[in-house]
């Protein structure tokens, strides 16, 4: 019983709904009033349509310009990465150079250190001992 109501109410809604859309149609096409109502509704189509294919063409021309600038940052960003790789690849050479040159120093150092430890100290009756 209830999907009796329920198949009956759909008839209905869908023959109210046909009856509208059909005098719609009718009135569009059969009147001459209906018919510049058409040519009307077309032509303000076609105008929103222009409009948007404008629209779409500005959205194009301004992607490709953002474009050309994402690539131009992108190629001035790399090109300062690579003046100061080269910056840093020379200052790390030089500092590498100083601490070598550094450790050189220190090793000396104690080489002399040890010898004159090894002169001063280890001596038996006033003479060095040789090792």
């Amino acid at each position: 019983m209830q999907n009796d109501r329920n198949n009956n109410g759909s008839f209905w809604f869908g023959f109210i709904v046909g009856g509208v859309v059909g005098a719609a149609i009718i009135t569009l096409m059969g009147t001459k009033e209906g018919k510049k109502l058409a040519k009307r509704i077309v032509e303000k189509g076609e105008e929103l349509e222009e409009g948007l294919e404008g629209k779409l063409e500005q959205l194009e021309v301004k992607g490709e310009e953002l474009l050309d600038q994402a690539q131009k940052v992108r190629d001035e960003a790399m090109a300062k990465m690579d003046e100061q790789k080269e910056v840093l690849s020379d200052s790390m050479i030089t500092k590498m150079d100083q601490t070598l040159t550094k450790i050189e120093d220190v090793q000396k150092r104690g080489v002399d250190m040890t010898s004159d430890i090894h002169h001063r100290y280890f001596r038996r009756d006033g003479k060095t001992l040789n090792t």
